[in-house]
Protein backbone atom coordinates (compact mmCIF):
# COMPACT_ATOMS: atom_id res chain seq x y z
CA UNK A 1 0.00 0.00 0.00
CA UNK A 2 1.09 3.37 -1.07
CA UNK A 3 2.28 5.64 1.68
CA UNK A 4 -0.49 8.26 2.51
CA UNK A 5 0.82 12.05 0.82
CA UNK A 6 -0.97 15.10 2.34
CA UNK A 7 -1.37 18.61 0.63
CA UNK A 8 -0.67 21.93 2.25
CA UNK A 9 -3.76 22.69 3.07
CA UNK A 10 -4.39 19.64 4.97
CA UNK A 11 -1.07 19.84 6.70
CA UNK A 12 -1.78 23.32 8.26
CA UNK A 13 -5.50 21.77 9.70
CA UNK A 14 -3.96 18.72 10.83
CA UNK A 15 -0.81 20.84 12.61
CA UNK A 16 -3.78 23.22 13.90
CA UNK A 17 -6.09 20.43 15.22
CA UNK A 18 -2.64 18.72 16.89
CA UNK A 19 -2.03 21.81 18.78
CA UNK A 20 -5.75 22.83 20.15
CA UNK A 21 -5.37 18.33 21.37
CA UNK A 22 -2.64 19.24 23.05
CA UNK A 23 -3.35 22.54 24.64
CA UNK A 24 -6.67 19.98 25.49
CA UNK A 25 -4.42 17.67 26.87
CA UNK A 26 -2.00 19.92 28.98
CA UNK A 27 -5.46 21.13 31.13
CA UNK A 28 -4.64 24.12 33.22
CA UNK A 29 -1.23 25.11 30.97
CA UNK A 30 -1.86 28.56 29.71
CA UNK A 31 -0.60 28.28 26.04
CA UNK A 32 2.29 27.56 24.46
CA UNK A 33 5.78 29.35 24.87
CA UNK A 34 7.61 30.88 21.89
CA UNK A 35 10.07 27.59 22.03
CA UNK A 36 6.96 25.84 21.32
CA UNK A 37 5.58 27.99 18.57
CA UNK A 38 8.75 27.52 16.35
CA UNK A 39 9.04 23.77 16.91
CA UNK A 40 5.16 23.94 15.18
CA UNK A 41 6.65 26.49 12.70
CA UNK A 42 9.74 23.87 11.58
CA UNK A 43 7.66 20.98 11.47
CA UNK A 44 5.66 22.97 8.99
CA UNK A 45 8.12 24.05 7.18
CA UNK A 46 7.82 27.51 8.08
CA UNK A 47 11.82 29.12 9.53
CA UNK A 48 11.68 30.33 12.58
CA UNK A 49 12.68 33.68 11.46
CA UNK A 50 9.05 34.02 10.18
CA UNK A 51 7.43 33.74 12.95
CA UNK A 52 9.18 36.19 14.92
CA UNK A 53 7.89 38.48 12.31
CA UNK A 54 4.57 37.78 12.04
CA UNK A 55 4.58 38.08 16.24
CA UNK A 56 6.13 41.37 15.69
CA UNK A 57 3.20 42.38 13.52
CA UNK A 58 0.80 41.12 15.77
CA UNK A 59 2.00 42.59 18.63
CA UNK A 60 2.90 46.39 17.11
CA UNK A 61 -0.05 46.27 14.09
CA UNK A 62 3.20 46.94 11.91
CA UNK A 63 4.88 45.20 8.67
CA UNK A 64 8.77 44.20 9.18
CA UNK A 65 8.48 44.25 5.32
CA UNK A 66 8.42 47.08 2.93
CA UNK A 67 5.22 47.33 1.36
CA UNK A 68 5.76 48.96 -1.99
CA UNK A 69 3.39 49.60 -5.15
CA UNK A 70 1.33 51.30 -7.69
CA UNK A 71 -1.62 53.40 -7.50
CA UNK A 72 -3.12 55.08 -10.72
CA UNK A 73 -1.26 58.58 -10.14
CA UNK A 74 1.41 57.43 -7.55
CA UNK A 75 4.34 55.17 -6.72
CA UNK A 76 5.26 54.11 -3.24
CA UNK A 77 7.10 52.57 -0.23
CA UNK A 78 6.10 52.24 3.92
CA UNK A 79 8.87 50.90 5.83
CA UNK A 80 9.03 50.36 9.49
CA UNK A 81 12.60 50.61 11.22
CA UNK A 82 13.38 50.35 14.80
CA UNK A 83 15.03 53.33 15.91
CA UNK A 84 15.17 56.94 17.00
CA UNK A 85 15.08 59.80 15.03
CA UNK A 86 16.91 63.09 16.60
CA UNK A 87 16.47 66.62 15.05
CA UNK A 88 20.30 66.03 13.52
CA UNK A 89 19.46 62.69 11.84
CA UNK A 90 16.20 64.69 10.33
CA UNK A 91 18.67 67.27 9.08
CA UNK A 92 20.82 64.53 7.30
CA UNK A 93 17.61 62.93 5.67
CA UNK A 94 16.68 66.39 4.02
CA UNK A 95 20.17 66.62 2.86
CA UNK A 96 19.57 63.09 1.59
CA UNK A 97 16.33 63.88 -0.18
CA UNK A 98 17.62 67.34 -1.43
CA UNK A 99 20.19 65.74 -3.38
CA UNK A 100 18.55 63.40 -5.07
CA UNK A 101 15.29 66.16 -6.22
CA UNK A 102 15.94 69.42 -5.37
CA UNK A 103 16.46 71.55 -8.33
CA UNK A 104 18.80 74.98 -7.61
CA UNK A 105 17.84 76.38 -11.09
CA UNK A 106 14.50 75.94 -10.23
CA UNK A 107 14.33 79.11 -7.22
CA UNK A 108 17.30 81.20 -9.66
CA UNK A 109 13.95 81.32 -12.20
CA UNK A 110 11.62 82.45 -9.31
CA UNK A 111 10.19 79.76 -8.36
CA UNK A 112 9.73 78.91 -4.84
CA UNK A 113 11.24 76.47 -2.59
CA UNK A 114 8.70 74.11 -3.42
CA UNK A 115 10.13 73.48 -6.52
CA UNK A 116 13.59 74.15 -5.57
CA UNK A 117 14.99 72.65 -2.31
CA UNK A 118 11.84 71.40 -1.16
CA UNK A 119 9.49 72.60 1.97
CA UNK A 120 9.33 70.82 5.74
CA UNK A 121 6.85 70.80 7.92
CA UNK A 122 6.72 69.25 11.34
CA UNK A 123 3.29 67.94 13.43
CA UNK A 124 4.20 66.53 16.98
CA UNK A 125 5.94 63.48 16.03
CA UNK A 126 5.41 63.61 12.23
CA UNK A 127 8.05 65.24 9.33
CA UNK A 128 7.19 65.79 6.24
CA UNK A 129 9.29 67.32 3.55
CA UNK A 130 7.72 67.71 0.21
CA UNK A 131 8.61 69.13 -3.42
CA UNK A 132 7.76 69.45 -7.09
CA UNK A 133 10.02 68.98 -10.23
CA UNK A 134 9.44 71.16 -13.09
CA UNK A 135 7.37 68.02 -14.61
CA UNK A 136 5.02 68.33 -11.90
CA UNK A 137 6.29 65.12 -10.19
CA UNK A 138 5.94 65.68 -6.42
CA UNK A 139 7.83 64.01 -3.85
CA UNK A 140 6.26 63.45 -0.45
CA UNK A 141 8.35 61.90 2.73
CA UNK A 142 6.87 61.14 5.42
CA UNK A 143 8.32 59.72 8.87
CA UNK A 144 6.23 59.41 11.66
CA UNK A 145 7.77 58.36 14.96
CA UNK A 146 6.04 55.94 17.53
CA UNK A 147 6.43 53.37 19.99
CA UNK A 148 10.59 53.42 19.36
CA UNK A 149 9.64 52.97 16.17
CA UNK A 150 9.91 54.88 12.57
CA UNK A 151 7.10 54.89 10.13
CA UNK A 152 8.64 55.95 6.95
CA UNK A 153 5.82 56.65 3.39
CA UNK A 154 7.64 57.78 0.65
CA UNK A 155 5.62 58.70 -2.45
CA UNK A 156 6.05 60.29 -6.36
CA UNK A 157 3.21 61.39 -8.09
CA UNK A 158 4.65 60.58 -11.37
CA UNK A 159 0.83 60.76 -13.89
CA UNK A 160 -2.35 62.20 -14.24
CA UNK A 161 -3.81 58.98 -14.42
CA UNK A 162 -2.98 54.94 -15.08
CA UNK A 163 -0.01 54.02 -17.48
CA UNK A 164 -3.27 52.62 -20.20
CA UNK A 165 -5.05 55.96 -19.94
CA UNK A 166 -1.92 58.04 -20.25
CA UNK A 167 -1.02 55.92 -23.23
CA UNK A 168 -4.34 56.47 -24.90
CA UNK A 169 -4.81 59.76 -24.05
CA UNK A 170 -0.82 61.05 -25.48
CA UNK A 171 -1.09 58.64 -28.19
CA UNK A 172 -4.51 60.25 -29.55
CA UNK A 173 -2.99 63.83 -29.73
CA UNK A 174 -0.01 62.52 -31.37
CA UNK A 175 -2.80 60.23 -33.61
CA UNK A 176 -4.19 63.72 -34.39
CA UNK A 177 -0.87 65.85 -35.03
CA UNK A 178 -0.08 62.69 -37.26
CA UNK A 179 -3.69 62.87 -39.25
CA UNK A 180 -3.92 66.75 -39.34
CA UNK A 181 0.01 66.62 -41.24
CA UNK A 182 -0.38 63.50 -43.67
CA UNK A 183 -4.74 64.53 -44.43
CA UNK A 184 -2.59 67.88 -45.86
CA UNK A 185 0.14 66.23 -47.37
CA UNK A 186 -1.80 63.75 -48.83
CA UNK A 187 -4.86 66.21 -49.36
CA UNK A 188 -7.57 62.81 -48.67
CA UNK A 189 -9.81 62.73 -45.53
CA UNK A 190 -9.73 59.00 -46.04
CA UNK A 191 -5.61 59.33 -45.52
CA UNK A 192 -5.97 61.42 -42.28
CA UNK A 193 -8.36 59.12 -41.21
CA UNK A 194 -6.03 55.71 -41.98
CA UNK A 195 -2.84 57.85 -40.59
CA UNK A 196 -5.00 58.28 -37.49
CA UNK A 197 -5.47 54.71 -36.67
CA UNK A 198 -2.06 53.78 -37.69
CA UNK A 199 -0.21 56.50 -35.24
CA UNK A 200 -3.08 55.47 -32.58
CA UNK A 201 -2.55 52.08 -32.58
CA UNK A 202 1.80 52.50 -32.71
CA UNK A 203 1.61 55.52 -30.26
CA UNK A 204 -0.59 54.46 -27.07
CA UNK A 205 1.15 51.04 -26.51
CA UNK A 206 4.54 52.36 -26.81
CA UNK A 207 3.73 55.44 -24.62
CA UNK A 208 1.86 52.99 -22.37
CA UNK A 209 5.57 50.44 -22.41
CA UNK A 210 7.58 53.79 -21.42
CA UNK A 211 5.28 55.54 -18.95
CA UNK A 212 5.63 51.90 -16.75
CA UNK A 213 9.02 51.74 -17.14
CA UNK A 214 9.78 54.78 -15.98
CA UNK A 215 7.55 54.37 -12.91
CA UNK A 216 9.73 51.34 -12.10
CA UNK A 217 12.60 53.54 -12.18
CA UNK A 218 10.97 55.83 -10.15
CA UNK A 219 10.27 53.30 -7.90
CA UNK A 220 14.06 51.73 -8.10
CA UNK A 221 15.23 55.20 -6.95
CA UNK A 222 13.16 55.70 -3.78
CA UNK A 223 14.33 52.17 -2.49
CA UNK A 224 17.55 53.72 -2.93
CA UNK A 225 16.60 56.77 -0.77
CA UNK A 226 14.62 54.56 1.86
CA UNK A 227 17.86 52.55 2.42
CA UNK A 228 19.85 55.37 2.95
CA UNK A 229 16.95 57.39 5.42
CA UNK A 230 16.86 53.80 7.60
CA UNK A 231 20.58 53.60 7.65
CA UNK A 232 20.87 57.51 9.16
CA UNK A 233 18.19 56.24 11.65
CA UNK A 234 20.28 55.28 15.20
CA UNK A 235 19.03 52.59 16.78
CA UNK A 236 20.33 52.83 20.30
CA UNK A 237 19.45 49.58 21.21
CA UNK A 238 21.31 47.82 18.62
CA UNK A 239 24.01 50.12 19.21
CA UNK A 240 24.59 48.99 22.78
CA UNK A 241 23.92 44.95 22.08
CA UNK A 242 26.54 44.94 19.42
CA UNK A 243 30.07 45.87 20.51
CA UNK A 244 31.00 46.00 16.42
CA UNK A 245 28.66 49.10 15.83
CA UNK A 246 30.17 50.99 18.48
CA UNK A 247 33.78 50.21 17.47
CA UNK A 248 32.59 51.44 13.84
CA UNK A 249 31.23 54.61 15.03
CA UNK A 250 34.39 55.70 17.40
CA UNK A 251 36.78 54.68 15.28
CA UNK A 252 36.40 57.84 13.23
CA UNK A 253 36.96 59.79 16.27
CA UNK A 254 40.15 57.50 17.50
CA UNK A 255 41.50 57.92 13.96
CA UNK A 256 41.41 61.90 14.37
CA UNK A 257 42.66 61.96 17.76
CA UNK A 258 46.33 60.05 15.87
CA UNK A 259 46.03 62.10 13.26
CA UNK A 260 46.40 65.18 15.71
CA UNK A 261 49.23 63.29 17.98
CA UNK A 262 51.15 62.80 14.22
CA UNK A 263 50.49 66.73 14.00
CA UNK A 264 51.50 67.24 17.55
CA UNK A 265 54.75 65.08 17.03
CA UNK A 266 55.58 66.54 13.68
CA UNK A 267 55.24 69.91 14.90
CA UNK A 268 57.89 69.23 17.99
CA UNK A 269 60.34 67.55 15.44
CA UNK A 270 60.84 70.45 13.41
CA UNK A 271 60.90 73.06 16.14
CA UNK A 272 63.77 70.80 17.46
CA UNK A 273 65.24 71.22 14.06
CA UNK A 274 65.36 74.88 13.72
CA UNK A 275 66.59 75.63 17.46
CA UNK A 276 69.45 73.36 16.44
Amino acid sequence: MAERTFSEEEIQSLLRRATQLHLQDEGDRPGLNLKDLEHIAADAGVPPQYLRDALQEADHHVSTRDVTGHTKTHVFIDRVIPGHLTDEEWEQVIFRVRKQYSNDMAEAYGMGAMHGRGVTETLGTTREWRHSSSMGVVTTLTIRSAEGKQFINMQRRVGLSSPRVEGLMYGTLLAFLAAGIGGAILQSTLAAVLVFVAALAICAPAIEALDRRWREKMLREMHGVTDDIAALVRNEEEAEADPDVLAEATQPLLDLDESEEQKTEGTSSQSSIRSR
